[in-house]
């Protein structure tokens, strides 16, 4: 027979398990139960069964066996922003965990917005995923997803759950520790009067950061200047517009902190528009890295976020109570890094306290 006879032939007969079992004079539970990694299958007959299904190219039917077993080994996550490297970072830790697992993964890019969330949850219920790894849009309303996704359960990533949204686990970070070992590092270099750009206050997460700053500034003896904190929408342009406001304004901050590494890139090109210098006229301070921050000039100073670990566990969490198994506790706060760049120096002509006590003034050099 030739190649291509073969090869039709090969095609028009659809290997099945059966055709497996035959091959390996195996009954069709034990094939079966070889491909569920079952301990009752011995080493001798895994081999043979092994081998069939190398000699047959099989290739198992993984919808009739979720259907079977009333389990797809697919899960979803939707993010609010894919063009933010923070959260591609943080679906490649998803993913890795998930295919070390055998999951695969459905991914949906929200815009940061309800309704294209509120789609995306219903297509991943129909599509019988086992579970949803979520990072909620700003604007999601509360406890409506349970309506949508009913009873499949849902690990939250970064942000808060909204309203009253039932869940299994949440992974993040400590976010008023972290803004707060961004600030005390500002107010060490000697900055008392530091603008803040924050996100949105629907986001549990923005509200903690302004908190942890708020908080430090207070315990430094400082009064925070409400007109000092702007609140933007996470993206560029809002770190733009709010960084112009604040370097236009009657008084000017010697050190701008944003709290989303969106809005610093806004701040950033915002500085460099009106002919400022960064940092010997402005110092700025960043949340979330990126892999290219060192291409930037300055090379930007940032509280780097476990993106890709907060991932990796949101998929654990999840996987682990899809399969009934016991996993780390939730929520689960991983630590973040103050990453000290370039972006950040004194103001200029500040008197700070030297090490041995005695007053220096400190400039950029």
């Amino acid at each position: 027979m030739s190649k291509a006879r073969t090869a039709r032939s090969r095609a028009k007969h659809h290997v099945t398990i059966r055709d497996v079992a035959k091959a390996a004079r195996a009954s069709v539970s034990t094939v079966s139960a070889a491909l569920n990694d079952s301990d009752y299958v011995g080493a001798n007959m895994r081999s043979r069964i092994e081998e069939a299904i190398k000699t047959l190219r099989y290739r198992p039917n993984d919808l009739a066996r979720g259907l079977r077993l009333q389990r797809t080994h697919s899960i979803a996550l939707v993010v609010p922003d894919l063009s933010n490297n923070f959260y591609i970072e943080l679906v490649r830790g998803a993913k890795d965990y998930a295919a070390s697992a055998n999951y695969t993964v459905l991914i949906g890019d929200s815009r940061d917005n309800w309704e294209e969330e509120r789609n995306y949850l219903d297509s991943f219920h129909r599509r019988r995923v086992d579970g949803v790894v979520r990072v909620p849009a700003i604007n999601a309303a509360g406890a409506k997803a349970r309506l949508i996704l009913g009873n499949l359960p849902v690990v939250y990533a970064d942000r808060y759950p909204p309203g009253r949204d039932s869940y299994v686990g949440r992974v993040g970070i400590d976010n008023a520790r972290a803004a707060e070992s961004a600030t005390r590092y500002l107010l060490s270099l000697g900055h008392r009067h530091i603008g803040v750009i924050t996100g949105d206050p629907s986001s549990g997460t923005s509200v903690e950061r302004v908190q942890g700053f708020t908080q430090t500034l207070r315990s430094a003896k400082i009064r925070p200047e409400r007109s000092m904190i702007h609140t933007g929408h996470n993206d560029m342009e809002s770190g733009h517009f709010h960084a112009m406001q604040l370097l236009t304004g009657v008084r000017r901050p010697t050190a701008i902190f944003c709290t989303n590494n969106m809005m610093v890139l806004g701040a950033l090109a915002a500085i460099q528009e009106i002919g400022l210098a960064c940092p010997e006229d402005i110092s700025l301070l960043g949340f979330d890295d990126f892999y290219w921050a060192t291409l930037l000039r300055p090379r930007l100073t940032v509280v780097r976020q476990p993106a890709r670990e907060i991932g990796m566990l949101a998929a654990r969490l999840l996987i682990d109570h899809i399969e009934g198994r016991s996993s780390v506790p939730s929520p689960a706060l991983l630590e973040t890094q103050l990453i000290v760049r370039d972006s950040c120096c004194p103001p200029r002509n500040t008197i700070t306290p030297s090490r041995g006590g005695r007053e220096d003034d400190r400039e950029c050099s």
